[in-house]
């Protein structure tokens, strides 16, 4: 008989996520901190908030990530992921996402 080899578990991390406008109304809260697997993708956190706030929440995130010419922002740290990595950008522990309407200027 060949060895049983269980799958070691990924460590955690713990992320803080904030929400704004309309999407705040949505998750009932400014912030929150959640945990998640080592090496997260921003693309795998969102998937997680989907299924914890359901589909408005899912289709609010959907289409605003391209929603005629107006995008949803996404902050890491501050930082804007479409110069990184975009979704595919891996957080860190202590990392900070900030989900953020679209800005118009005049």
């Amino acid at each position: 008989m060949g060895n049983v080899v269980s799958a070691k578990e990924m460590p955690e991390m713990e992320i803080t996520v904030r929400y704004f406008t309309i999407i705040r109304n949505i998750t009932g809260t400014r912030e929150e901190k959640i945990d998640a697997e080592e090496g997260s993708t921003v693309e795998e956190v969102l998937k997680t908030l989907g299924a914890r706030y359901g589909k408005e929440f899912e289709r609010y995130i959907t289409s605003g990530r391209d929603h005629k010419g107006m995008k949803l922002l996404f902050f890491v740290d501050g930082h804007n992921i479409e110069g990184s990595d975009g979704f595919k950008t891996i957080l860190r522990s202590g990392n900070t996402l900030a989900i953020m309407p679209p800005v118009a200027g005049g």
